[in-house]
């Protein structure tokens, strides 16, 4: 499994419930660049799926550039990552 960042670490606390883009750019501290840069890393890793705002359909593919209109959910990948010591 691969090791996660502090600030991976910290969206993924975040994602143990599907959470839109904008709750975790407010609640998680970071810029919008930093979010964007660790969801995308956390996505292709497994440890994040990406839904439909307000839905409950999990999507294969997704516009990269507009994460608003986006929620996210952490996988079971990502939750035993919150395990790990971060690097």
């Amino acid at each position: 499994m691969k090791k996660i960042t502090v600030s991976q670490k910290k969206v993924l606390e975040s994602l143990v419930f599907s959470e839109s883009y904008d709750t975790l750019l407010s609640e998680s501290g970071l810029q919008r660049g930093e979010l964007r840069d660790d969801l995308m890393q956390l996505i292709n890793a497994g440890m994040i799926e990406v839904y439909h705002l307000g839905e409950n359909t999990r999507l294969s593919g997704y516009d990269a550039d507009n994460l608003q209109y986006f929620s996210f959910r952490a996988t079971r990948s990502g939750l035993n990552a919150l395990k790990m010591k971060p690097i």
